[in-house]
């Protein structure tokens, strides 16, 4: 925003929202922006929003195993197996019905 000479006000108009909203995109300590916020932000400077889904690498998923057979505790146990899974077969998707989703 410095860059392109922004203010928040016009920020703000640009993707349709209040003042106090464009504060919170711009909280760096924020972390429940939606992805739909993200998108209106970066339209409104000009820029692609991507998003990348990735596995971990077998170097990572190794650290997992080793901690994961080092631990004696149950719940640290089951917190790196989890861990392990989702990273070797990615986080399972939560469903959600076409009625809760906007675009």
């Amino acid at each position: 925003m410095v860059a392109d000479r922004l203010s928040i006000t016009t920020f703000a108009k640009r993707t349709k929202t209040g003042r106090n909203s464009v504060r919170r995109i711009l909280d760096g300590k924020n972390t429940s922006i939606t992805l739909k916020t993200m998108a209106k932000a970066a339209e409104a400077l000009n820029l692609e929003l991507t998003l990348s889904v990735k596995k971990l690498t077998s170097v990572q998923l190794g650290k997992i195993a080793d901690r994961y057979a080092s631990t004696r505790d149950e719940q640290e146990a089951a917190r790196l197996e989890t861990q392990f899974l989702e990273g070797f077969y990615g986080k399972p998707l939560k469903q959600a019905h076409a009625k809760d989703t906007a675009v």
